[in-house]
């Protein structure tokens, strides 16, 4: 009972006050799955002295899987209600880290998309198979099957507080769906922050703080400039930073669905390293459309993997 009363009010505090509460961020962006071990000498002990104890347990273990450690049940898909038959295939990837040779076109012939948001796109060359349309501005960089309207570029200095790095376009793309905005962003990072806490101690919070206060700046600048799109169908994909259990995300991101929450399976992580995996790329659906199908791809020598999400109108 004590484990599980730790467990709760860990959740307590990712979700509220979430990364306003600084220590936070090292539980989001690192290995969550070590709170998880003691489970495995709890569960077994109690089963044998009281297994009523230890299936309440159980219970409370698979509640607090998604709440806390973000594993991921597709339940829109197990109550689909239909909608249109047409369907429109985002993909989102970050190709910072050095994806291997020919990374991109193995990924188009693996996973069939209609339309891909790159971050960290680089200088080199992006070929266009016939057909396409592209549109690169910096690092950021669209291929499209279906023509592509309009761009707009966010000027990121009104999101500068403490030198961000934020990075927003928006394109008005023709599709079977209709006309939809897509808005692509890749925001800021908290990963120097943590770096200086881990190498200098809790005294170098500040660059966190700072960085946390960046993040939510960007996050709340891409949402005003989402809502001023004139299109009714709006997606939003891209290289967010921010795990969907953080307060900037839920604050920011709302009446937005995520794809992977609404329709994967499991942790869904985009990015690892030799300990840790977390969720920081993302699909978001709009009002009127809905997430059909989800999941995560391989990362083909790269440090992201890309997220292939299957959208459609709703119902």
């Amino acid at each position: 009972m004590v484990y599980l009363g730790a467990l709760l009010t860990l959740a307590a505090l990712v979700w509220w006050p979430s990364e306003r509460f600084w220590p936070v961020t090292f539980f989001l962006f690192g290995p969550r799955w070590v709170f998880a071990l003691p489970l495995l000498a709890v569960l077994p002990a109690c089963a044998l002295a009281d297994r009523l104890l230890a299936a309440a347990l159980g219970v409370a273990a698979a509640l607090l899987a998604e709440l806390l450690f973000g594993w991921c049940v597709p339940w829109d898909r197990a109550f689909d209600r239909g909608g249109s038959e047409a369907s429109v295939r985002v993909v989102t990837w970050n190709r910072g880290g050095g994806p291997a040779p020919g990374a991109l076109g193995l990924m188009m012939a693996l996973e069939a998309p209609d339309v891909i948001v790159l971050q960290e796109s680089g200088r080199e060359g992006i070929e266009t198979p016939p057909g396409w349309h592209r549109h690169r501005e910096g690092g950021m960089s669209l291929l499209s099957r279906f023509p592509i309207l309009d761009t707009a570029v966010r000027d990121p200095k009104d999101m500068w507080d403490l030198a961000g790095s934020g990075a927003m376009v928006r394109y008005r793309l023709e599709t079977p769906l209709g006309r939809l905005d897509l808005t692509g962003v890749h925001l800021e990072t908290p990963r120097e922050g943590l770096e200086s806490i881990l190498r200098f101690g809790p005294g170098a919070a500040t660059e966190l703080v700072a960085k946390n206060r960046q993040r939510e700046i960007e996050a709340q600048a891409a949402r005003r400039w989402v809502d001023e799109s004139s299109s009714p169908l709006r997606v939003v994909a891209g290289d967010f930073n921010t795990p969907v259990e953080s307060h900037i995300f839920r604050d920011h991101w709302s009446g937005f669905r995520d794809c992977h929450s609404a329709a994967g399976w499991g942790f869904g992580f985009t990015k690892r390293t030799r300990r840790i995996g977390t969720r920081i790329d993302h699909v978001l659906a709009g009002p009127g459309l809905t997430c059909v199908w989800t999941r995560v791809g391989d990362r083909l020598g790269g440090d992201h993997a890309p997220v292939i999400a299957d959208l459609r109108l709703a119902p």
